[in-house]
């Protein structure tokens, strides 16, 4: 029996090493992630799965501190003594060393190390409440190591209170605490950039790689190009503790390089068509805010006059402008041949009517014949008399005073004419009516809708992309399409 052979393109393995980076790279951003809060969660690794913090403590430079743990063991033996012979001369003994190493903690900053420094506070506060001295006082020397005595001191029933107050407030603190060494450069210990190393040599090769296949393959004008543009990439391969939250940026972009495969099923799935969803809502949301927030402000501007005082402001300063415009405009209409070819024929046309519908014309006592060609040359001849006078005068100081009053007298009456105010209110009307329709759309939660909704409400789009059909929204009126019309 012959095995079947399974043939992997190029296509095929490109997809397998991404998902196999993406793999490295989760792997790689969860051991930072635990580096970076390992400290913070240590008293809860001790606590619940002490095995992480033995295995983990060496990587940090992580030891017992000296002097908390003696001072544990010390209130251990202490207190063992106590419960079996309270009376013995080995327990005067031990209280004293007890003491002696209390004091110390009160004067040593033994959490300096660790970044602790709340629990010297806490332990400081709990022995001047139980000795009956504040904790101001307990800065001196002094007055340290007598009140260090004195916690430890007294009858058998004040000195196992103060054995409870220890295990309830003080034993806790110092559990957590521990000593961290210095490197040679004067920084904390930490190795744990030889655990950082394989990931960093391997991000680098898939780096230098994907360098030289796009130079191959010609995709950037110039060589340096690709870093320029894969810059997210290149800080994270910097090898500092600070540039290691830029590797998160390199998931991301793989995580859209498998979306983009047509092999892959990454951006299909059921966790990034939810997240796709929910992100489109929140989008819709956000832009409909921002979209009804400006119509609005445009409709107050609108209702304020306030477009008007812009035109007004914009054109009065080249109010000389507009007229020498009109002015170029008339002479070009007064001198052109084919526009005085086509107003002499309108004319021509319109003196055979008169002749026909004038009564004026018609009283006179001449033949028809004789009248028609004596109207018809008559105004031909004023006509183009008129118009030869208009166009010689062109040109003189007279005829360019006349054209500027023309002009004057045209932008006059277009600012000022009666029937500018009345198609500017009905112009305000229809944009504000059609910045209500905007609103009214946009207040529309569209994700909410049923799909089939969003269906035809697209469709509608396309083929009204200017607006929504006012027909539609409205209830029909005509009889045949009320229900039961046949």
């Amino acid at each position: 029996m012959k095995i079947p052979r399974i043939r992997l393109d190029r296509t095929f393995l490109r997809l397998l090493w991404d998902l196999f980076m993406v793999w490295v790279a989760i792997i790689n951003l969860t051991l930072i992630l635990f580096d970076l809060t390992y400290l913070w969660m240590r008293p809860v690794y001790l606590r619940y799965t002490p095995i992480v913090a033995r295995v983990y403590d060496p990587v940090l430079g992580i030891t017992p501190h000296a002097l908390t743990t003696s001072l544990l063991e010390q209130a251990q033996r202490t207190k063992q003594l106590f419960e079996l012979d309270p009376g013995s001369a080995r327990l005067e003994s031990a209280r004293r060393e007890l003491a002696e190493l209390t004091f110390r903690l009160l004067t040593e900053e033994p959490f300096e190390r660790s970044k602790q420094q709340r629990s010297d506070i806490v332990i400081a506060r709990t022995i001047a409440i139980e000795t009956g001295v504040t904790t101001a006082a307990l800065r001196s020397s002094e007055v340290a190591r007598e009140q260090a005595r004195e916690f430890w001191s007294g009858r058998p029933e004040v000195l196992r209170t103060r054995f409870d107050v220890f295990e309830r407030n003080i034993r806790p603190l110092l559990v957590n605490n521990f000593y961290r060494e210095f490197n040679r450069f004067g920084n904390l210990t930490s190795w744990f950039w030889l655990i950082d190393l394989p990931f960093l040599f391997l991000f680098w090769v898939e780096f230098m790689t994907r360098w030289v296949i796009a130079l191959r393959r010609h995709m950037y004008a110039r060589w340096f190009f690709f870093p320029i543009f894969n810059w997210y990439d290149l800080l994270g391969l910097i090898p500092v503790q600070a540039f290691r939250v830029f590797r998160l940026l390199r998931l991301v972009s793989m995580y859209m390089r498998l979306r983009r495969s047509k092999l892959s099923s990454i951006g299909r799935d059921y966790f990034s068509r939810t997240v796709a969803y929910f992100s489109n809502i929140i989008t819709e949301e956000v832009s409909d805010r921002v979209a009804l927030r400006i119509l609005e402000e445009y409709a107050e501007e609108i209702r304020d006059g306030t477009h008007l005082r812009i035109i007004e402001s914009s054109l009065g300063g080249r109010r000389d402008e507009i007229e020498r415009v009109v002015v170029d405009h008339v002479r070009l209409l007064l001198t052109d041949a084919d526009i005085l070819s086509s107003f002499r024929n309108l004319l021509s046309l319109n003196l055979e009517r008169a002749v026909d519908s004038s009564e004026a014309l018609q009283s006179i006592p001449l033949p028809n014949a004789v009248l028609r060609p004596v109207v018809t040359g008559v105004g031909e001849v004023i006509l183009r008399s008129t118009l030869e006078t208009i166009t010689s005068t062109l040109d003189s100081e007279e005829g360019q005073e006349a054209l500027d009053n023309v002009a004057r007298a045209v932008v006059d009456n277009i600012a000022n004419s009666p029937a500018l105010e009345a198609g500017t209110q009905l112009t305000e009307e229809i944009v504000l009516h059609i910045i209500d329709h905007m609103r009214e759309t946009v207040s529309v939660k569209k994700w909410a809708l049923p799909e089939t909704e969003q269906e035809r409400r697209r469709q509608l789009m396309e083929a009204t992309p200017w607006a929504i059909r006012e027909n539609d929204e409205r209830e029909p009126d005509d009889e045949s399409s009320k229900p039961g019309a046949s």
